[in-house]
């Protein structure tokens, strides 16, 4: 029996890889190589302030035992690696901090494994930097693409979609940097079906950092079995056992797909940069407390200024960024932070800012901040159009009587309210610090900035290394 979706000519994995294996450089317009240049650097910058953090060190580690190689190196450590285990470890880093990019309609942290394949397979095919950024590309918008088919409904039913979609981003960007054909790439887009993987019952491990890790290792494992000869399932996605069915519970129509457009609308330009170190889904709520400090002319508040605070949100966000209600306003541990809406506002409105120091450097505990934290509520936001924004309603009541009301509808960083390059660039630079000297981290700029005259992607991870 023929399971391809109504409408639509050819299996979903053909149409990827005869999008991947026809695509030039020259495809791509140029503003689209701009953003696609910028994201790179945020991951490389990501990557290398997650390596002196102890999942830094372990996943490190864990790489180096899965065996030996030469093709590859782990970004900010040098070792030379097998490609798939140097991508488990940079895929692993890139996103470890919650720092890295997202599609927020999607619910997709695109960068993180798109890159980490790319990297990985590029220096091991001794690639130039044009192909690797034609590469990355192809790994944004099919994993954005395939995300995108199950925003939203991957969370409700407990599925991390960053560790799924990102599974087959690689192993087309592991396909085209090998010069795979068609009939190949299928059969790894097959293949992934089996490893795509990444649940959501985290809990206070560190399993949420391992999926983009993992995705890009599983792509690259696929892309060489079946490189080898070993056939996969043409059907993966559309199949009545295939990942729409048994992650989505249903296969969803052709407007649904939105692949006719590969091409012509560049999922990469619509991915946001997060100007914060903490879940995507707080970011806006993050920037309407600043909007109310700048409106009282603040720089912070003080537990006594305040009487309440209202933040409504979308209901089935809450699960993520609002509850249990008792470990969101005081967090015992760093995921119970990044990953609460009540927390980050206090942060915001007592201290002024919210960067990686707050969460790494300094304690979670502050009488301050958590006397705050106990001032938010976040009652369900009948207005949200959720997943395809990460709006923000922020509401302070102040003790002298005043309330001040900033709703955001889209946060920072995003392509309605984008970062500028020089912002992008110093949140590298800040980043990159946190591993290497400043000659290292001038030259990672000036060579990403022309990734395109890169003759070999080496260069590049070796300037990783101090």
């Amino acid at each position: 029996m023929d399971h391809r979706t109504a409408g639509q000519p050819g299996y979903l994995a053909e149409r990827i890889a005869e999008f991947a294996h026809d695509l030039s450089l020259d495809d791509i317009p140029e503003p689209v190589r701009a953003v696609a240049r910028a994201h790179l650097l945020d991951g490389v910058g990501t990557a290398l302030a997650a390596t002196p953090l102890d999942f830094g060190r372990a996943i490190h580690d864990a790489a180096r035992h899965l065996g030996h190689g030469t093709e590859s190196h782990v970004i900010g450590f040098g070792t030379a690696l097998p490609a798939a285990s140097a991508a488990l470890a940079n895929g692993t880093l890139i996103h470890g901090l919650d720092f890295d990019d997202t599609h927020i309609g999607a619910i997709y942290h695109a960068t993180a494994p798109s890159l980490a394949a790319t990297l990985a397979v590029a220096e091991a095919q001794e690639a130039d930097g044009a192909s690797a950024l034609v590469a990355y590309v192809l790994g944004l918008e099919i994993g954005c693409r395939i995300a995108r088919i199950g925003a939203g409904r991957f969370h409700d039913r407990g599925f991390h979609p960053t560790g799924i979609a990102g599974a087959f981003a690689a192993a087309t960007v592991a396909g085209r940097l090998r010069r795979q054909s068609v009939a190949t790439m299928v059969n790894a887009l097959g293949l992934c079906g089996s490893q795509a993987a990444g649940i959501l019952e985290v809990r206070e491990s560190w399993l949420k950092r391992f999926h983009p890790g993992w995705a890009a290792h599983s792509g690259l494992v696929a892309s060489t079995v079946a490189g080898a000869g070993f056939l996969g399932p043409t059907s993966v996605f559309e199949g009545p056992r295939g990942l729409f069915a048994t992650h989505l519970a249903e296969v969803p129509d052709a407007s649904t797909l939105r692949i006719d457009d590969l091409g012509s609308r560049w999922m990469t330009s619509e991915i946001a940069i997060k100007p914060y170190p903490c879940c995507h889904m707080t970011h806006a709520f993050i920037d309407g407390a600043r909007e109310v400090l700048a409106e009282l002319g603040a720089a912070a508040l003080s537990p006594e200024d305040i009487d309440r605070i209202e933040c409504p949100i979308a209901a089935r966000m809450m699960r993520s960024v609002t509850e249990p209600t008792e470990t969101k306003i005081a967090p015992q541990t760093l995921y119970q932070a990044l990953f609460s809406v009540q927390y980050a506002v206090a942060l915001t409105l007592v201290r002024g800012s919210v960067d990686l120091a707050a969460f790494y450097d300094e304690p979670l505990d502050d009488p301050a901040v958590l006397a705050v934290a106990r001032k938010v509520v976040c009652p369900p936001d009948e207005h949200s159009d959720y997943p395809a924004h990460f709006t923000g309603d922020v509401t302070v009541h102040l003790r002298d009587g005043r309330s001040i009301h900033k709703r955001i509808p889209d946060s920072r960083g995003s392509r309605q309210w984008p970062m500028s390059t020089e912002d992008i660039t110093a949140k590298f630079e800040s980043n990159a610090r946190r591993a290497l000297p400043t000659d290292n981290v001038n030259a990672i700029v000036k060579v990403v900035g022309d990734i395109e005259s890169c003759a070999d992607v080496s260069e590049l991870l070796h300037l990783t290394t101090a």
